[in-house]
């Protein structure tokens, strides 16, 4: 019988990781962190070679991603390219976004004892790159219960205006609002418009939206209920790649069929359980050691050692 969560494996644990308590109540307060030079040079450097193969349909594993835009000679030359479910097509990227150092991160900051898997996305604008709608996180997450996630989104190119940064509304998290599952690609309308209907239902008159600028290797960590989005690349030139990690809590289970949004998560639905199976949602990190078995098999950690 395989370990619970709560249970420890013969893995160890992830050393401490030097977070203070005025950082975690900084991520409370505003909904985001900022962490500096999470990734180094070579990383980088390791993660953005593997996008241009995956983008090519050259699947290292044989398996499709989740979620796939902008695809060569299908889409728009100008088209963002994302792409949802990483670990499961490149062990590569899989040694990074199923890494137990970001996922202890994530779940320091949201307080967790333990964080599983929740989605891996690449985002990939090219010059001219249109823009992509306001929305929260949480919003895709509902079918999940508690329905919360945090992300690591960690620059791999300069993150700046110039590019088409990632823009965030601080405190934003903490709104009552309602948001709706929609496309985020290239909005027909104001891409802010999601954003300023939340905050008209919020009460809020002004919000202070914030660019986030951020140099390769380094990551904003996001809480799942901020709201944030970007606007169009105004670069002829500069292409802006990301790499987003995002956790769900370790104990996390699905809603009652029927009750919220998880068009990814729901494929994954066993029948007539609640449990969110690790073989296709792994714990990560625990605080007693313990990590999905398969991991040590599948893939090396890229950020332990």
């Amino acid at each position: 019988m395989k370990p619970s969560p709560s249970e420890p494996a013969a893995l160890g644990q992830v050393p401490p990781l030097d977070i203070t308590p005025a950082q975690i109540e900084l991520f409370h307060q505003h909904g985001y962190l900022i962490f500096d030079n999470i990734l180094t040079p070579d990383q980088v450097t390791q993660i953005s070679e593997r996008f241009d193969p995956l983008f090519n349909t050259q699947f290292e594993t044989g398996i499709y991603p989740d979620e796939w835009y902008g695809r060569p000679g299908l889409s728009q030359p100008n088209a963002t390219q994302q792409m949802t479910g990483l670990w499961r097509c490149d062990r590569t990227l899989a040694s990074f976004t199923l890494s137990a150092k970001i996922a202890q991160i994530n779940a320091t900051l949201m307080g967790w004892g333990s964080a599983r898997y929740g989605f891996d996305t690449c985002w990939i604008k090219p010059p001219n790159a249109p823009a992509v709608y306001f929305h929260r996180n949480n919003t895709y997450t509902s079918c999940i219960a508690p329905p919360a996630t945090v992300t690591c989104w960690i620059a791999l190119s300069d993150v700046a205006l110039k590019t088409g940064s990632l823009e965030i509304v601080p405190g934003s998290h903490f709104w009552d609002c309602t948001d709706q599952v929609r496309f985020l690609h290239a909005p027909q309308e104001d891409y802010r418009t999601p954003l300023w209907q939340a905050a008209q239902a919020a009460g809020i008159q002004s919000p202070q939206i914030v660019p986030i600028v951020l140099p390769p290797g380094s990551a904003v960590f996001l809480h799942g209920n901020l709201w944030r989005g970007s606007g169009n690349n105004p670069s002829a030139t500069k292409t802006r790649r990301s790499l987003a990690i995002s956790s769900l809590a370790g104990h996390a289970k699905f809603q009652l069929p029927g009750v919220g949004n998880g068009y990814i998560f729901e494929r994954y639905r066993q029948q007539g359980s609640l449990d969110i199976a690790e073989s296709y949602y792994p714990v990560l990190w625990s605080q007693t050691g313990y990590r999905t078995p398969f991991l040590a098999d599948y893939c090396q950690d890229a950020l332990v050692g």
